[in-house]
């Protein structure tokens, strides 16, 4: 079977905007080998446990999974929102002027059966992943979704170009292992836990289930699950909805740090506001236990139209997040079709997810994010938009933080707008919650970056959200401590210089953590976006300092501009034009300062401390 697989793979690859083979070793040698060995020994000895655990619950009952011991059974959950989502803006001839097809990049997807991979609508793209005999109209729905070339022009896929590796989801751990191992990007899971079978600490709970994702991503830094919420909100039966109203409804995968939990919401033909977004009536809401921001976004999931099993020209409308989600696995698979167009690699998982939830229209009842929509509405437009303008009006790094570091960077806007700013991360695996223990709100973030932005001594913070009070708008009025995306926000930003600053708390879980940086504003960052803040030969001198700083400046960058900003980014020295690479600090008091420096338009930053 894996020579047929190979040979398929070998042939595929022929496009000139592919996922080649040189490309995914690329993304191979990110990956960790003895964390790879870990973790397959790992999966190996859970599949050896959950054999042995199947002669404890009736044949016919067969479960998915076994958590703590008890026995956890599947569920499908599904429209074709390539508008709603302005994902046609990046076709060929689109508004954006640019050409995401997802021509020959694959998706995974895992779903109750087998997708008909001969419907007209996909041409020998889809490749059978395993042995499953069961057609599913579900499968094949997803994948029309995410990859249907449009023979109906109606329910044409969002890449519409790309290919699919499609499995049951029996084993899906295991063979979400081998689908990372090789190199590949995304996969859609339209699943999950029967809400009705589960007792009440598994809902919002971080277990087991979230555990293995977790797993999966920190050891494949490039590969990107994307998850239904699931649709049990809508039943009244349910204790759990009726306790609630309708919160605390995910479970299982949908409560992992890194990965994307997809909400539903109706069509959205003509968006003026965030009363356009319509939420489903079956969508489940947050929060997870320790109040993370759950659902991630928003998709369009109501009478989605697309490919059925039934015959290879048949279609079927179905409604659900898992129509939602594999319009966000379809735009990921777009977005980094394009960026790798533009870049020749592909983004971080941690990337994908921050770009995604930075550009997301905004949805719900209150400015920023919520328990229902997530980030809001994903927009294919302005995700692209972000990428297309990237070191010139916009700003996206991947850069890694330090155990102790600081990371500041400046931007500047020249007239009043907004300000958007996003880091991500892939959050290591965190501790499971322990004793059934019903809402346990310990935090389970292992890495817990900061994001700020300062301007003149004022402080700009996170939005966060409070489980105890779900249905309260979010705030930003202190950190957040536990989410792995974090957004910052200034509505109607005056024009200036403002300070983007990265720490930590605690030490950081193998001293390191990789983090990705996005950042717009309305009508265009100006400045500070071609940062030389990497050139180790040119720093400042002494640090600690006591009546003068220095500048090492062996490039002799001309220093046109000199600023000195405390911590809080206030102002403290206006140098202006520096001609003998010193200052005079004598006057500040004690403590850690920021140097900005502009250089025949170029802006960096140097730090140094104050005896």
């Amino acid at each position: 079977m894996k020579k047929i697989y190979l040979l398929l793979g070998l042939a595929v690859f022929t496009g000139l905007n592919a996922q080649t083979p040189a490309q995914r070793l690329q993304i191979q040698r990110h990956t960790n080998p003895i964390a790879a060995a870990q973790l397959k020994q790992k999966i190996d000895q859970k599949a050896k446990v959950f054999e042995s655990m199947q002669h404890i619950v009736p044949t016919l009952l067969k479960p998915q999974r076994f958590v703590d011991g008890q026995p956890i059974y599947f569920q499908t959950d599904n429209f074709f929102s390539v508008r709603s989502l302005r994902a046609e803006t990046m076709y060929p001839g689109g508004t954006l002027g640019i050409n995401a097809t997802g021509l020959e990049i694959f998706a995974g997807v895992w779903d109750g059966g087998k997708v008909l991979n001969t419907h007209q609508e996909f041409t020998g793209r889809v490749i059978l992943g395993d042995v499953s005999n069961t057609l599913s109209t579900h499968a094949t729905h997803v994948t029309g979704t995410i990859c249907a070339q449009g023979i109906q022009p109606s329910r044409k896929g969002f890449a519409y170009q790309a290919y699919v590796r499609a499995y049951d989801w029996t084993s899906d751990e295991a063979e979400m292992f081998g689908y990372a191992t090789d190199g590949f990007l995304v996969s859609n899971h339209s699943y999950g836990n029967i809400a009705s079978s589960l007792q009440e600490f598994y809902f919002g709970n971080y277990n087991s289930q979230s555990i293995e994702v977790d797993d999966l991503m920190n050891t494949f830094p490039y590969y990107q699950v994307v998850k239904s919420a699931g649709n049990d909100r809508s039943t009244t039966t349910l204790a759990q909805v009726n306790n609630k109203a309708g919160y605390d409804l995910l479970s299982g995968v949908s409560t992992a740090k890194n990965v994307l939990t997809v909400a539903a919401v109706d069509q959205v033909s003509n968006y003026t506001s965030p009363a356009s977004v319509v939420m489903s009536s079956f969508s489940n809401w947050g929060p997870t236990d320790d109040g993370r921001i759950k659902p991630d976004i928003s998709a369009m999931g109501v009478g989605v139209s697309s490919c059925s099993s039934s015959s290879n020209t048949a279609y079927t409308s179905l409604s659900g997040t898992s129509m939602s989600a594999p319009a966000i696995t379809g735009l990921i698979v777009m977005l980094q079709d394009y960026y790798n167009d533009l870049n020749a690699q592909f983004m971080r998982s941690a990337t994908v997810r921050g770009l995604l939830c930075q550009s997301a229209r905004e949805a719900g009842d209150n400015p920023g994010p919520d328990y229902s929509f997530g980030w809001g509405l994903a927009d294919g437009f302005n995700a692209s938009n972000v990428i297309k303008n990237n070191g010139s009006s916009t700003l996206i790094e991947e850069n890694t933080l330090a155990n102790g570091a600081t990371f500041s960077k400046t931007i500047q806007i020249n007239t009043t707008q907004d300000i958007n700013v996003v880091v991500s991360w892939t959050d290591p695996t965190g501790t499971a919650n322990q004793n059934n223990a019903i809402d346990n709100r310990t935090p389970r973030l292992r890495n817990n970056l900061d994001l700020k932005i300062l301007k003149d001594g004022i402080t700009y913070y996170p939005w966060k959200l409070d489980p105890e009070y779900p249905t309260e708008p979010a705030t930003n009025v202190t950190d957040n401590n536990v989410d792995n995306i974090e957004k910052v926000q200034i509505f109607n930003a005056t024009p200036g210089v403002y300070t983007i600053q990265i720490t930590h708390k605690g030490s950081l879980q193998g001293g390191t953590q990789d983090y990705s940086l996005i950042a717009s504003a309305s009508t265009g960052l100006a400045l500070g976006l071609n940062s030389i803040q990497a050139d180790n030969e040119f720093f400042v001198y002494p640090s600690p300092a006591n009546n003068e700083i220095h500048f090492n400046n062996t490039k002799e960058y001309a220093l046109d501009d000199v600023s000195i900003y405390d911590i809080t980014g206030k102002l403290v020295i206006a140098a202006g034009k520096v001609t003998n690479n010193t200052i005079d600090v004598s006057a500040l008091q004690s403590g850690v300062y920021m140097v900005k420096i502009t250089s025949q338009g170029t802006n960096f930053m140097r730090k140094f401390t104050k005896n």
